[in-house]
């Protein structure tokens, strides 16, 4: 059961109007040639390398998804491919560990990351995805703006990713509903069920379950820096990244970064 956004469907089918079959199930498509290309975009983005799969048949690029959802699960922290709770411990745990921002900006802002207990996540893992993004040359800070330094300390901001139920009490009084994530009172809460398994908008829009991860560090902590929700500017375009993504893209393609 791999949340991936990428596509696979036996040679020769046309299920155009398949469903996946629950959460966190690999998607069908009729498309073979999108399914490589989607595979090999990811592939390159992982290994930093140029990514050829040739002519290879389905059963070989059937392994390599499964194969390269693990990985990317492991890459965000997860430790487990089962459901994720409706609720764990309730208790939250700093993720220990500090590190300077990686450049100078205008402005530094130390980050604190957090995880409640209970869930299938290795913490340090989780830490380095979210640092990553926030550090990104697309990220807050492409512009020179704003760099992240990480604390295990006092901080400005805390990126905490928290059970649905947690989630909704971190929230109050926005209702997240077990469903959606938040930034407010210096936290960017983020739902785990989502981080594991995405959001049907914007992995029906054609975005990957990584991009959708990078994309709700980069909104959450968006609500922080002060940006407000936004709507679609021009269809077909990319959206911006203060749209709520999770629920609808109104005609925008999916965008994880706040450069575009």
């Amino acid at each position: 059961m791999l949340p991936l956004g990428l596509a696979v469907a036996p040679a020769g089918a046309t299920p155009a109007g398949a469903t996946p079959a629950g959460a966190g199930t690999v998607l069908l498509s009729h498309d073979a040639d999108r399914d490589r290309e989607e595979t090999r975009e990811v592939l390159e983005d992982e290994a930093g390398t140029p990514a050829d799969l040739g002519t290879v048949g389905l059963p070989w690029l059937s392994r390599t998804v499964e194969q390269l959802g693990l990985a990317l699960r492991a890459r965000a922290g997860l430790t487990s491919t089962e459901e994720m709770p409706q609720r764990a411990s309730g208790e939250l745990v700093t993720v220990p560990g500090t590190e300077d921002a990686p450049r100078e900006a205008a402005t530094v802002r130390p980050v604190r990351v957090q995880v409640e207990e209970g869930l299938p996540v290795d913490g340090e893992a989780f830490a380095e995805f979210v640092m990553r993004v926030l550090n990104d040359e697309r990220g807050w800070g492409h512009d020179g703006s704003v760099a992240f330094s990480r604390t295990d300390g006092p901080s400005d901001i805390s990126v905490v990713l928290a059970s649905p139920d947690l989630t909704d009490e971190l929230c109050l009084p926005l209702r997240t509903v077990g469903e959606y994530s938040c930034g407010r009172n210096a936290r960017a809460v983020l739902n785990a069920e989502r981080w594991s398994d995405g959001a049907v908008p914007f992995l029906d829009g054609g975005g990957n379950i990584t991009e959708y991860r990078q994309y709700l560090v980069n909104h959450e902590v968006g609500h922080l820096l002060g940006h407000p929700h936004t709507a679609c500017a021009v269809p077909g375009e990319p959206a911006p990244i203060m749209l709520q993504q999770t629920m609808r893209l109104e005609g925008c393609l999916p965008n994880a970064w706040p450069a575009g």
